[in-house]
């Protein structure tokens, strides 16, 4: 670590971003919250007139939870295996599905009485086994404080099975490598003495100064205030231009600049650890990056600030805000993700899950989404529709697919497909599917016009080109073949059709 620190000139090294994760054989079960939970009750009438004897037990019928048969497996006087020569009652959860011991399942369960309480830690179940608590309460103290008014005991048992959850596949994140042109950073150096416009940003008014070129590339928006500015302006032309932006994070717009000037291309990646309450930092600088990136039109640092929140700091306890936050932004990646999460475990996204301080936060965000109809129906018909636009399709192993198929891409399949296109990749969901699709429809129509193109005679094409002041001659003055006329005619035709 000390040679990574001093390499960086005293910094920690940066953290490397997660280009992908595979994993072989067979992936361990986990438990995955409330929404995998069930209660089974069990009632056993007349508990303290039962005849069994020490080591003498009896099944209840079984009940279905979690996918699997479950049993209650009682001993009223004790198991002689209790190691207590006191009366004890022991009770087992005993399982009867059909899963063997070579393919056991995973379960942890909690049981309760009416005084009682006993959690049984995560076991291993097949066929025929049970595990509980052999002293799980004297028999006397059952009698006197469990049994209801009628003589029955009830024993609830909270039960979760462990499933297999698959490993997490890598967020998308845009590719910065085609901006790397190495003349950014050369101007960022020099910025004192170069600059020709400077920001007056936040309540304090700091001074950061930057490139008008460079802003005109790569935050347009930015760069329109600029052009507004000198024409509304009356001093001279060679003035510097000087904006003041007092509704502005200081140190977000600072981010923004480092961003376009090819100075720090992953902002709040070298930040990023375990810590919830870094996490909860991070998730409010990220925020603040996107509403500026987002206002000022750096498209690529907000593409990159969403699939970050994507990947770091969206927990079910933040879900709902970030929903919110998503819809207001046009960040459909995330909402994306938020809708997910609500699928898979809406119990801690409305803030009903076992953590209280977690559920306390998501209740929060929870009452503020109900605010929003809109939303609240596009979640419900979101999570009813599992034939919708919620798979991903890889543009490297599927390839580009058909216009049938674009309409259940995910946004990560779109964005990966305009992405290798070169198209906008900012936008709804919506928006960046009609976008696929009108690209798609170019290209088809390229395809067949270039196709009844090659159909054309030397004399048609002669025409379709001289109809367009395009000469059918080549350097030297000669008519050109029909190889040459095809070529020009099809380069015309495309050029057509990207301008229309």
């Amino acid at each position: 670590m000390a040679n990574e620190v001093a390499a960086n000139h005293g910094r920690p090294a940066k953290r490397c971003r997660l280009a992908g994760s595979v994993s072989y054989g067979t992936v361990p079960p986990k438990f995955i919250g409330d929404n995998n939970k069930e209660r089974m009750i069990f009632h056993i009438h007349d508990f303290a007139e039962l005849k069994e004897k020490r080591g003498e037990r009896f099944f209840t019928n079984t009940i279905e939870a979690c996918g699997h048969q479950w049993q209650l497996d009682a001993y009223p006087r004790g198991n002689d295996k209790s190691g207590t020569t006191a009366e004890y009652v022991s009770i087992y959860l005993h399982y009867a599905g059909g899963n063997i011991e070579t393919h056991p399942i995973t379960a942890r369960a909690c049981f309760r009485t009416k005084k009682k309480t006993h959690s049984l830690d995560e076991h291993k179940y097949w066929k025929g086994v049970g595990r509980g608590f052999p002293n799980f309460k004297k028999r006397a103290d059952i009698i006197r404080e469990d049994l209801d008014d009628h003589g029955t005991l009830t024993i609830n048992v909270d039960i979760e099975v462990a499933t297999p959850v698959p490993v997490k596949t890598a967020v998308w994140y845009p590719n910065m490598s085609k901006n790397d042109d190495g003349i950014g950073p050369l101007l960022y150096r020099s910025i004192n003495e170069t600059s020709d416009v400077s920001f007056l940003v936040g309540k304090t008014e700091k001074t950061i100064k930057a490139h008008k070129v460079v802003l005109a590339v790569r935050a347009k928006d930015l760069f329109g205030l600029i052009v507004t500015e000198e024409e509304s302006s009356s001093s001279s032309s060679n003035d510097p231009i000087q904006l003041v932006l007092p509704d502005v994070d200081a140190e977000a717009f600072e981010t923004l600049l480092e961003f376009v000037y090819n100075i720090n291309k992953e902002p709040l990646l070298e930040e990023e650890d375990d810590d919830d309450a870094n996490k909860a930092v991070l998730l409010e600088k990220g925020k603040k990056i996107l509403r500026v990136a987002d206002r000022y039109g750096c498209t690529g640092l907000k593409l990159y600030i969403e699939s970050f929140l994507v990947d770091k700091v969206l927990y079910p306890s933040n879900a709902a805000g970030l929903l919110l936050f998503a819809d207001s932004f046009i960040c459909p990646l995330l909402k994306e993700a938020c809708m997910n999460i609500y699928k898979n475990d809406s119990k801690s996204f409305i803030g009903n899950g076992d953590n209280e301080e977690s559920a306390t936060t998501a209740a929060v965000y929870w009452k503020q989404l109900q605010e929003s109809t809109k939303l609240l129906t596009e979640l419900l018909l979101y999570c009813a529709n599992d034939s919708g636009r919620t798979k991903y399709s890889s543009v490297t192993g599927d390839g580009d697919g058909t216009l049938d198929d674009a309409d259940e891409y995910d946004v990560t399949s779109l964005r990966e497909r305009l992405e290798k296109y070169g198209l906008d990749m900012d936008g709804s969901q919506e928006i960046l599917l009609q976008r696929w699709k009108d690209h798609k429809e170019r290209d088809r129509t390229r395809l067949l016009s270039k196709a009844a193109l090659s159909r054309k005679t030397v004399k048609q094409l002669q025409e379709f080109l001289l109809a367009r002041n395009v000469s059918t001659s080549d350097d030297d003055g000669k008519p050109l073949r029909k190889a040459g006329l095809l070529a020009a005619a099809t380069r015309v035709y495309s050029l057509q059709q990207q301008g229309r």
